[in-house]
């Protein structure tokens, strides 16, 4: 063979070793979550957690039973410890604006706010149960719920900056959470599926595909929304309307929080968690056993989630996710100094591919000389 012929094939060699490699050859190694239990501070449950950053978390609760409690404990980063409340009513739902702007609403129309250095109660238009709370801005906040021993009432309640009123609903069940994506784009949810969404000027009731009760609402964008609850059921919306998406449990989903449109948690009864790949809904293992009423996410790699028993009133689960690094099968780890250092480390798969391709490069060039030199 020519020197001409022996380079032509080792670049063809080398260059479809290259493309084996990158077609087997991860970017990067994938990562999940590792969910642990921590140290509560409380024997209550606890329905609700949000956090301002990762060293500033709040979760709320109490005692549903007997409605009482108004536990209220935050994280400083390094653990968790109660505050004093000022309510002795349970707490469903806390939101803050800012760490020194936020909201807790529960039984009996309580509502209760932290202005960076204490709980205060501020004055409620509604004695009816508030189950969830969102704000756009300081002075735009949203409450809804209903009386949650008849799981009626479609109670809807507006902070303006100074004060807090009722507003029109349209609809008499009891409404379970409210998010919003913007001040003239918000959505609740509650018993019996109903779903309402707010467009700036007033609520209006929109079609939902299930008859369960859901328990909270999540938005990524205004086109991207998920609603979970009773039985497992799974709702998305997709810019016009919601549809069932397969769910991967029958346990109730109490809680939804999505990091992006590929990254979304959910939890449920029986301290199940499940996670939103962004094709599809997975189980993933659970540090506990005890219901899960809520779940936040201060980065992809750093959540949160806390329950315990809506019966007894105990529990005060709080469990930690972090991310862990899991190998791919493919990828290759040099601990020593190489004589090809600076080449590109490729998988034994493309090299073993590449190789083979090459030799029979190589063995085509050599018949194709010898026919030539017969001719």
């Amino acid at each position: 063979m020519s020197v001409h012929s022996s380079r032509m094939v080792f670049s063809l060699s080398l260059l479809i070793l290259s493309l084996a490699a990158l077609t087997t050859l991860p970017l990067t190694n994938a990562q999940t979550l590792a969910w642990a239990t921590v140290t509560s501070p409380t024997s209550n449950m606890l329905g609700s957690v949000f956090c301002v950053s990762s060293s500033d978390c709040w979760a709320v609760g109490g005692n549903p039973s007997t409605d009482s409690g108004g536990t209220i404990v935050q994280w400083s980063g390094s653990s968790w410890a109660t505050v004093t409340s000022p309510t002795g009513s349970f707490l469903w739902s806390v939101f803050c604006v800012s760490s020194s702007d936020c909201w807790a609403v529960g039984f009996d129309g309580v509502i209760v706010q932290w202005s960076g250095s204490s709980w205060a109660t501020v004055t409620s238009p509604t004695s009816k149960d508030l189950e969830g709370v969102f704000c756009v801005s300081s002075s735009d906040c949203w409450a809804v719920g209903g009386n949650s021993s008849t799981w009626r009432g479609g109670t809807i309640v507006q902070w303006s900056g100074s004060s807090w009123a009722t507003v029109t609903s349209p609809t008499s069940d009891l409404l379970g959470s409210v998010f919003c994506v913007s001040s003239s784009d918000c959505w609740a949810v509650g018993v019996g599926g109903v779903i309402v969404q707010w467009s700036g000027s007033s609520w209006a009731t929109v079609t939902s595909p299930t008859g369960k009760t859901l328990d909270l609402v999540f938005c990524v964008s205004s086109s991207d929304c998920w609603a979970v609850g009773v039985g497992g059921v799974i709702i998305q919306w997709n810019g016009s309307s919601w549809a069932t998406v397969t769910s991967p449990t029958t346990q109730d989903l109490n809680g939804v929080f999505c990091v992006s449109s590929s990254d979304c948690w959910a939890v449920g009864n029986s301290g199940t968690i499940y996670q939103w790949s962004g094709s599809s809904w997975a189980t993933v293992t659970s540090p506990t056993t005890q219901d899960l009423w809520s779940v936040f996410c201060v980065s992809s790699s750093d959540c949160w989630a806390v329950g315990g028993s809506y019966k007894t009133g105990g529990g005060g689960a709080i469990i930690h996710g972090t991310s862990t690094t899991a190998v791919s099968s493919t990828s290759v780890s040099q601990t020593t100094p190489s004589p090809f250092q600076g080449i590109p480390a490729f998988p034994i798969e493309a090299i073993a591919l590449g190789l083979l391709l090459g030799t029979a490069i190589l063995a085509i060039a050599r018949r194709h000389r010898e026919s030539t030199q017969r001719k």
